[in-house]
């Protein structure tokens, strides 16, 4: 070996630098969007770490992964860039092979309450428990009605402009939710909405119909990002979401801090056969979770 080589890879390491593109081009397959780096991931989760020191003087060794072959050591925070590939390859691999529906009352829904906001500096105050709780009570009563339903979701933290001057953190939901029709699934969420909800468009909801719709959907739900939505004026005169950028300084400082006292499974949300899959998520390793990720599947019939 040369003088001042670099180890060689091993365990996981070597595993996911040998099946790099693989990975790569799954996970495009998927969407556009969607990459992987070998590397890449880790210079991003150096400049987290970074900036997350800006607001601690410490920061917890166990809130991200130095290197991939402590990945299965313990699990880190969702501010970590290698759990937050973990989450993506479990959620478009084990998680979308193990969800089954006839596509016929399959339904995105996305929960956003103006009541939930959170203003710049106070995001830490945001109860995510008792937010599961709330979300929980709707699938619950659903579930009540209709025994065979699953659901699966997540909560996400972006931003807004709320004025000129004031930026204001929007917490809210996606969930996946089968065999329930659309107008209880609408119901159940508005029954959910506070006092001081002003939202135009609290409970959406879109329809799902194929298999590749729902693994989209499933990407959406785990591309975790600080985002920061604009709202545009309308040719009817009405407010539309806008393009999504991303949020700096210190915006996302604040969310990273946010998303550091978390991890990816307190995100989550589950009603029926998904939970298990949840559950079963905190101790899966990373390579069976890569393997099922880029495992051949079988052409669809015609």
């Amino acid at each position: 070996m040369p003088k001042n080589a670099p180890p060689p890879r091993m365990g996981i390491e070597k595993f996911l630098f040998d099946h790099e593109f693989a990975i790569r081009e799954c996970l495009k397959g998927f969407h556009p969007t969607n990459t992987f780096s070998f590397q890449g991931v880790l210079v991003r989760q150096r400049g987290m770490l970074r900036r997350l020191r800006k607001v601690r003087r410490v920061v917890d060794p166990n809130v991200a992964h130095r290197a991939w072959n402590t990945v299965d050591r313990h699990r880190a925070s969702a501010a970590c860039a290698i759990e937050q590939i973990r989450a993506r390859a479990w959620g478009l691999g084990e998680l979308n092979n193990s969800l089954t529906s006839t596509f016929v009352n399959l339904q995105h829904v996305t929960f956003a309450d103006t009541a939930d906001r959170r203003r710049s500096g106070e995001l830490h105050r945001f109860n995510l428990e008792g937010y599961k709780r709330k979300v929980r009570r709707a699938l619950a009563q659903l579930h009540r009605s209709y025994p065979d339903m699953w659901a699966v979701g997540i909560v996400e933290i972006s931003a807004a402009r709320t004025s000129a001057e004031t930026l204001s953190f929007e917490p809210h939901c996606h969930v996946l939710i089968d065999g329930v029709p659309k107008e209880a699934v609408r119901a159940a969420f508005k029954n959910l909405l506070g006092k001081r909800s002003s939202g135009l468009k609290p409970v959406r909801l879109q329809d799902v119909p194929t298999r590749a719709d729902l693994s989209r959907v499933l990407g959406y739900f785990l591309k975790q990002v600080p985002e920061l939505r604009t709202n545009l004026l309308g040719e009817d005169g009405r407010l539309k979401k806008g393009r999504a950028n991303l949020l700096t300084g210190s915006s996302e400082i604040e969310w990273l801090a946010w998303m550091a006292a978390h991890r990816v499974t307190d995100l989550l949300i589950a009603t029926g056969p998904p939970a298990k899959t949840i559950r079963d998520f905190e101790c899966r390793e990373l390579q069976p979770i890569i393997e099922e990720l880029i495992r051949p599947r079988p052409e669809p019939r015609p």
